[in-house]
């Protein structure tokens, strides 16, 4: 079970009731991971959003040398494996906990079982989750546009 204060400090369940902070507390697992541990590799499944209450992680590739390069970090508020959450997809990165790091961990399958029985809880859970992912992407697009600018001599 997650307390509820943990819960209303993070931007995907920042708008809930009392009632409905009470059913995804009973829902979400609690995981501390210590530095180094991989929380899960590329090509795995398992349909489970990770969410970082207090840490931070590596999101990597395998390199041309088979060694992990670190694309980006996530810290506290952050979540990731969104996509496999959502459509069962193979995690396209591994992620290595960079040190220690305590995560919310929700699965589809219970997250699923809440359609019927609240679903209002689901569409605001959702829709957090959409905007939290556009803000991921957008701020992907920025340093895009900047790495251009950069190779192209404009930022120089």
């Amino acid at each position: 079970m997650v307390g509820k204060k943990s819960l209303r400090d993070n931007q995907l369940f920042h708008d809930l009731t009392e009632e409905e902070y009470d059913v995804v507390s009973g829902i979400l697992k609690r995981k501390v991971y210590q530095p180094e541990e991989t929380v899960f590799e590329e090509g795995g499944t398992d349909q489970i959003l990770y969410i970082i209450k207090k840490g931070e992680v590596r999101v990597c590739k395998q390199g041309p040398h088979g060694d992990l390069q670190t694309i980006t970090l996530l810290k506290d508020r952050d979540i990731y494996g969104e996509m496999s959450f959502f459509d069962g997809t193979p995690h396209s990165a591994t992620v290595v906990t960079a040190r220690v790091t305590e995560a919310f961990l929700l699965k589809m399958k219970d997250f699923e079982k809440l359609v019927d029985t609240h679903p209002r809880l689901v569409f605001k859970v959702m829709k957090n989750i959409f905007i939290t992912v556009h803000g991921i992407v957008r701020g992907m697009n920025e340093r895009y546009v900047d790495m251009l600018g950069y190779m192209f001599g404009r930022n120089r």
